[in-house]
Parts: structure tokens; sequence; C-alpha cells
């Protein structure tokens, strides 16, 4: 493991496996804070590629309907 990689630069411990188990915990607690900042969607990573595929389609697909009917004024 490479001394970035395993947080070791941040100096939360001097045991390079604990610094990286420390420093994964950080990134995951960012991320976690985005998702409900940015409104974002997760994904279970630890389905199928055609699973996690077929989600992300309909995901980006409800979006795009939506901003279709934003821009598309019926006339009266």
């Amino acid at each position: 493991m490479k001394y970035y990689e395993a947080g070791m630069d941040m100096e939360w411990s001097d045991d390079e496996e604990e610094s990286f188990k420390l420093f994964q915990g950080k990134i995951l607690d960012e991320y976690d804070h985005m998702v409900s900042e940015f409104g974002l969607t997760q994904i279970d990573a630890t389905q199928s590629i055609r699973v996690q595929q077929r989600q992300m389609r309909e995901i980006v697909g409800r979006f795009l309907k939506e901003k279709l009917k934003e821009k598309v004024v019926l006339p009266k």
C-alpha cells in the first residue's frame, strides 16, 4: 500500500493498516455528506454490472424526461 493511499500523511496513526481504515472511513463519511448535500443517488456497487447499468439508465431516463417536460411549452 502506498503512503498516501493509507492516509499516512494525515498522521492519524503510526500503523499503516489502522491509518488506512481511518482514512477510508473519513472518505465514506464525506461521500455520505455529499449525497444529502447535493441530492445524489446511491447505487449498490455489490450488485452485478448489468443490474447497476439498468438502475443507472432508469435514473438518467427519469431525469431527462423531467428536464424535457420543463423545456417543452405546449401551445394553447
